[in-house]
């Protein structure tokens, strides 16, 4: 009897609102006896391995050909097991080459590029910027190379059990309700029965891909674990995994910045490894987009996105005097990396609207206030 429409089934439990055609769950049953898939790598991508160190902007060009690769590559993958075709997760490791190279050269430059994302094939483009953030964040714990390759390769594949999901699902423009949901949080349990099915399979990737939703206080999913129980590439596909989650615009939010992000991560209790999300905060840069920073002549400014620039030394936009909470006229300062003295914190500096504050000068910052200084 049919996953889908018997006793206990899916159409039972979530109702008949999808198509039939987008009820992926169905496509594993009958699988197809062919020989895994295997998806051929570009001469580009591997010559993209071979490329010597350039600029930030050389590296970003670089950046996108090798995330529209890899994107390519995990959309194949998805499809493939939408298809009920055995895959081979081997496939992907000359992307997986490819990201470590580029980090290696700049460690910068795949995560600037993987936040600009379309929004209706959010889970591949995803998938390609959780890896380039695990290796980045592998390279900050001082992992093996080894050990590396296989965080790249389980952050291309900790969503692959979404490709059992419905598109119309995943893509829903409103909030989910609790048996959506609940179908969601399947991915993490489907996505680890594909890949043990696949074979050949480190116990690293599939580690990831069951429990980068589990929570150091044991409130996560699937399993509840308490954070004694998670391993250090859990912990750290957690981090990764929300981190561009929450900086990527989605069909039903706004992006946030790189700096609102870290900031609400840091302050969220319960969720994330401190150590990891310490390590973590280097990964993406001494002053990410978004960033509360204290410059010369004490005073705050918000770190603008520093484009195809140098991160290092990131256009800033100057907005309040540090000691008297007074409002200054907005001054853009498109060199600011000798400028900036220190990284602040909005709440321990108690200043006043600073969510919106922050919103409206990230806002408006492709317009010229000023000329630059």
């Amino acid at each position: 009897m049919s996953e889908v429409s018997g006793p206990g089934g899916l159409q039972e439990r979530f109702g008949t609102g999808f198509e039939a055609k987008d009820w992926r769950a169905t496509q594993h049953l009958v699988p197809k006896p062919d020989a895994p898939v295997r998806r051929a790598v570009s001469d580009a991508a591997k010559w993209l391995i071979r490329a010597k160190a350039g600029n930030h902007a050389q590296e970003c060009v670089r950046a996108r050909a090798i995330m529209t690769e890899a994107r390519g590559l995990v959309k194949g993958i998805h499809e493939g097991v939408a298809n009920g075709e055995r895959i081979d997760p081997r496939s992907l490791d000359p992307v997986v080459e490819a990201i470590s190279a580029s980090i290696q050269r700049d460690p910068t430059a795949i995560p600037s590029v993987t936040r600009l994302k379309l929004r209706h094939e959010y889970t591949f483009y995803h998938s390609v910027a959780v890896c380039g953030l695990m290796v980045g964040l592998a390279r900050v714990l001082r992992l093996d190379e080894a050990e590396m390759h296989q965080i790249g390769l389980a952050g291309l594949l900790h969503d692959i059990g979404k490709a059992r999901i419905p598109n119309a699902l995943l893509n829903k423009p409103g909030p989910l309700d609790d048996k959506e949901f609940a179908l969601i949080r399947e991915h993490t349990v489907r996505g680890h029965e594909i890949l043990c099915d696949a074979g050949g399979v480190s116990d690293l990737v599939l580690d990831v891909v069951l429990n980068h939703h589990e929570r150091i206080d044991g409130r996560g999913y699937p399993a509840r674990k308490p954070g004694t129980a998670l391993s250090i590439h859990a912990r750290m596909g957690a981090v990764c995994d929300v981190y561009d989650a929450v900086t990527s615009a989605r069909s039903y939010k706004a992006a946030w910045s790189p700096g609102e992000a870290l900031e609400w991560m840091r302050g969220t209790e319960g969720h994330f490894d401190r150590a990891v999300m310490n390590a973590f905060a280097k990964t993406v840069g001494a002053f990410p987009c978004g960033s509360l920073v204290r410059v010369a002549g004490d005073r705050l400014g918000i770190v603008l996105d520093a484009g195809q620039g140098d991160p290092l030394d990131p256009p800033v936009m100057v907005f309040m005097d540090a000691g008297s909470k007074r409002a200054l006229t907005p001054l853009r300062i498109d060199r600011a990396g000798k400028s900036i003295i220190a990284v602040e914190y909005a709440e321990r500096l108690a200043i006043p609207d600073w969510a919106a504050t922050r919103a409206r000068i990230l806002r408006e910052s492709t317009a010229t206030l000023r000329p630059a200084a």
